[in-house]
């Protein structure tokens, strides 16, 4: 459960929080740097994204080492409180690239969350780094084993479920890139750490989330909208995902910009 506060469209932001989004040809493992400081207490929920997140944690107010911290692809919503002061710095990795980070405990690495000394035996180097004066290039320079894992056909798999807003089914989208589901299905674990279907499910949440953020859509418009058979499979899905219905979507909700 990646301890980072994302955000994009017209749901508002926490005050404080800053992203960078990395473009495929600057660099192919990792997706964005970001940061957020709190200026005030509070709390937010933070929707899951399938994507592994290398971070440090400290506060601004107070000495003391930051804490490091390594997530696996989240598949769960959870909720961060903040103090005044407290700050992350992080960056999110592409998709493909779990594997890069995990190496062979991707398949277990679900929503998995190391922290402090698990942290530094996963990525020795992020025990030297502090967060005084700390740029998203340090942060990545943690990680000069990180190479990108990905191959043509998984990247063109992960465009495509983005590009059907997660609709297509996974036998379809198999034969689209030239493979067996069963295939489909090996690369998506041994790189993302996830199955296809869940993937597909994570794109499919979040734009129908999306769709019903938008005051002129009904929540029946975006089920459909969105793929889902019916208000109850709309219902589920945002349940598992998000641990709220359709018509109770948290005000203090943040959601991350790769699914804009």
């Amino acid at each position: 459960m990646p301890i980072i506060l994302k955000t994009g469209g017209p749901i508002p932001i926490p005050s404080g929080y800053h992203e960078t989004v990395v473009t495929p040809k600057a660099s192919r493992a990792v997706e964005a740097y970001w940061s957020f400081t709190a200026r005030t207490a509070g709390r937010s929920v933070v929707l899951p994204d399938g994507r592994c997140d290398i971070m440090l944690r400290d506060n601004i107010h107070r000495r003391g080492a930051p804490v490091a911290i390594v997530t696996g692809p989240a598949t769960r919503a959870y909720t961060v409180t903040y103090d005044i002061g407290d700050r992350w710095q992080g960056v999110r990795l592409r998709p493909a690239n779990g594997v890069a980070l995990w190496k062979d405990q991707i398949t277990q690495a679900s929503d998995r969350v190391l922290r402090s000394q698990d942290a530094h035996a996963l990525v020795p180097a992020l025990a030297a780094l502090g967060c005084n004066d700390i740029t998203p290039d340090d942060l990545a320079g943690a990680l000069p084993q990180l190479q990108w894992q990905g191959a043509a056909q998984i990247d063109l798999a992960i465009d495509t479920l983005h590009a059907s807003g997660g609709r297509i089914r996974i036998a379809a989208l198999a034969r689209f890139i030239g493979c067996t589901p069963r295939h489909l299905n090996r690369m998506f674990r041994s790189t993302i750490g996830l199955t296809p279907k869940t993937y597909a499910q994570l794109v499919q949440f979040h734009r129908a989330l999306r769709l019903i953020k938008n005051p002129r859509q009904s929540i029946t418009g975006s089920a459909f909208e969105g793929g889902y058979a019916d208000h109850a499979h709309l219902t589920r899905a945002f349940r598992r995902y998000g641990g709220f219905a359709p018509s109770c979507v948290p005000h203090d909700l943040t959601l991350p910009t790769l699914f804009a």
